[in-house]
């Protein structure tokens, strides 16, 4: 039986368009390539659970996220069956704010999701993590139980502010609870083909490379698409109005698709060589001058 492979999308930074990589990434695995797909939303404001078509939660009596949690019950007890092929949610609900403090940074409250998702093999392809944009204790069970991390991200110096520290507690994870976690790259997207964003795009890719973290391709396109799919609650790959979106999104679910099945594990960020380019990035004068060269940007 093949592993379900189990990735949290994180950065403490929010409005990142982490829900939005989340969700398209989702449908393209669902409906494009056939794979069966858990979306867990652990973010109490539940934006991956309606974008996901998973609306009625306070008008019918259904579990959620915290119903599985709190009461250490199988994910088959809390699924939703999304309006989507082949995707399922397991729902967010406001409850979710009293985890800090019902658990804590415990042993008990590590292993929340592991108790979740044990046996998720036989019923998915893909559990896909979408988190709150801070350090919590979701975050953490979430990484302890999953085999990857993704941080997505914006072109601009503001997406990375906590970047560093948000590794180095993935790491920690590592270290102590969950060897199996590695950091499967940072995915940027809203870029467009500007001078700014092709500087900033070279230093970023320059100092991760540096830091022995892959910055995934393509870059995502700023598209309206993503807009529209936010203001009707539905992904944006799924209107037709996506299609550039849609393009780039299932480049990059492919890559991803290839990256989760190589044999080979990647190397362990380099925190160190990350402490520089948080130092450098700050700055704009350093990202023109480490992005500068006549080599230019592949948005494709």
């Amino acid at each position: 039986m093949a592993k379900a492979q189990i990735i949290t999308f994180a950065n403490i930074k929010g409005g990142v368009g982490k829900t939005t990589a989340v969700t398209n990434i989702a449908y393209l695995l669902g409906v494009s390539l056939n794979k069966r797909v858990l979306v867990i939303d652990s973010d109490d404001q539940g934006n991956a659970t309606k974008a996901l078509g998973v609306r009625d939660l306070f008008d019918r009596q259904r579990e959620t996220l915290w119903s599985g949690l709190s009461r250490k019950v199988s994910y088959q007890e809390v699924i939703v069956e999304s309006p989507y092929k082949n995707i399922w949610v397991i729902p967010s609900t406001k409850e979710l704010k009293s985890a800090q403090n019902e658990f804590g940074r415990s042993a008990r409250g590590l292993k929340l999701f592991k108790h979740l998702l044990k046996g998720v093999e036989k019923d998915f392809d893909y559990v896909l993590i979408d988190t709150k944009p801070q350090i919590s204790i979701l975050l953490q069970a979430a990484l302890a139980a999953s085999d990857w991390y993704l941080i997505p991200s914006f072109p601009e110096p503001d997406s990375y502010d906590g970047f560093l520290d948000l590794v180095a507690e993935c790491e920690e994870i590592h270290e102590e609870e969950n060897p199996k976690l590695h950091l499967l790259g940072v995915m940027i997207s809203s870029v467009k083909k500007i001078p700014a964003h092709e500087q900033y795009l070279k230093f970023i890719g320059k100092h991760l490379k540096a830091s022995h973290v892959n910055l995934l391709k393509p870059y995502i396109r700023i598209s309206n698409a993503v807009a529209t799919g936010s203001l009707h609650a539905c992904p944006a790959v799924s209107i037709s109005s996506g299609r550039t979106v849609k393009d780039d999104y299932l480049k990059l679910t492919k890559a991803i698709v290839k990256l989760v099945a190589a044999k080979k594990a990647p190397l362990r960020p380099n925190l160190g060589k990350l402490g520089v380019l948080r130092e450098r990035h700050e700055d704009e004068s350093n990202w023109q001058q480490d992005g500068s060269g006549d080599e230019a940007v592949d948005l494709l």
